[in-house]
């Protein structure tokens, strides 16, 4: 595509520079720009441009601000969330306002342009809603089925996005971390935990959690026997139930009830080296067939991210002044080998989804 009019609404004139020279106009688009909520979404409702960059935190209206009044007015151009790493619940919020996907800062060009070609699909039915004709979708309709696929398409993405983040991490705590935060994102739950095995295999510790009210995921380390854990990590495979079972362990931890929840194991060479854990509020939607599988690709990705940062540990350790013994060097070799299946394993995966949605 090109010739299509952007967008860009941002408060510092940096980014716009940025945005708009090296990125946009350089692939054809045409650019408008606003440097605060208010302005951005005069120019909106005036100009109707074919897609809008919205920077998160704005002056006079915030990003969730302008979404809500263009979801008021069923406007339903498409819009791009920008924000920085860190602020996944709120661009969960940004989603269900009717932003079509979230791009986080410092992002490459490349995500940018991807993201951009992915939201004009949306275009046409923004033409439609804003010349007002009443056949096009209310925004709190029923989702027709070319949004549902979007929504996948945009979740796959998504999901790839943060797998390959994952992976390049090379330190388990960070890892553990953004897990959480991901999992929170990409089922849309309000919590998350991982739970690793201790040593003897058969109790487990809390390594990380992030509820609603946590700004950001938090490092635990607490030995917690979860009910539901133990089951999917005995299990060995994803289980899902309408609401948290009676568990006192985790309760104590959060503070209140659990209602849906949903658990993926994370794999290694035939056992399972983890759990990962999301829930929603009491009432909250059930998790369906499409979180399971979001979650489960998340937790293999987190599964691929520890085994690659415990094979470089491992390096590290081995790597002394008269260098590595053959044993460990044919060691490492295997441990890197079955990295690379793992993550062939997973691309096939996101592959085969992408398959999937095709064919509907």
């Amino acid at each position: 595509m090109a010739g299509e009019t952007i967008l860009i609404v941002e408060d510092r004139r940096e980014s716009i520079v940025h945005l708009a020279n090296n990125i946009l106009k350089p692939n054809g688009y045409q650019v408008l720009t606003a440097m605060d909520g208010q302005r951005g979404l005069k120019r909106i409702l005036a100009d109707k441009p074919d897609l809008v960059i919205l920077d998160l935190n704005l002056p006079k209206m915030d990003g969730l601000e302008v979404l809500k009044a263009l979801q008021e007015r069923r406007v339903t151009i498409p819009v791009i969330l920008s924000t920085f790493y860190g602020s996944e619940q709120v661009a969960e919020q940004a989603l269900r306002l009717g932003a079509v996907d979230y791009v986080v800062k410092p992002y490459r060009a490349e995500d940018m342009l991807r993201a951009i070609e992915s939201a004009l699909q949306h275009r046409p039915a923004a033409r439609t809603a804003m010349n007002g004709d009443q056949s096009a979708h209310p925004v709190d309709g029923p989702m027709p089925l070319t949004r549902q696929l979007e929504r996948w398409v945009r979740d796959m993405n998504i999901l790839t996005r943060v797998g390959k983040a994952l992976v390049a991490l090379l330190d388990e705590d960070r890892i553990c971390i953004r897990s959480v935060e991901a999992a929170i994102y990409i089922i849309r739950a309000d919590y998350a935990f991982l739970f690793m095995p201790q040593p003897q295999g058969s109790h487990l510790t809390l390594c990380a959690i992030r509820g609603p009210y946590d700004q950001r995921a938090r490092l635990l380390g607490l030995p917690l026997d979860s009910r539901f854990a133990l089951q999917v990590m005995q299990r060995g495979e994803a289980l899902v139930q309408p609401r948290a079972p009676s568990d006192v362990a985790m309760f104590e931890v959060v503070g209140r009830p659990l209602g849906p929840i949903a658990g993926a194991p994370l794999h290694r060479a035939g056992y399972t080296i983890g759990v990962l854990v999301a829930a929603r509020e009491p009432g909250g939607a059930p998790f369906n067939e499409g979180d399971i599988e979001w979650l489960g690709g998340l937790a293999d990705y987190a599964s691929i991210a520890l085994r690659n940062a415990r094979a470089c540990q491992y390096l590290a350790r081995s790597a002394q002044p008269t260098g590595l013994k053959v044993q460990q060097l044919d060691t490492l070799r295997r441990e890197l080998e079955q990295l690379r299946k793992e993550l062939q394993t997973a691309a096939e995966t996101v592959q085969k989804l992408g398959e999937l949605l095709e064919s509907r």
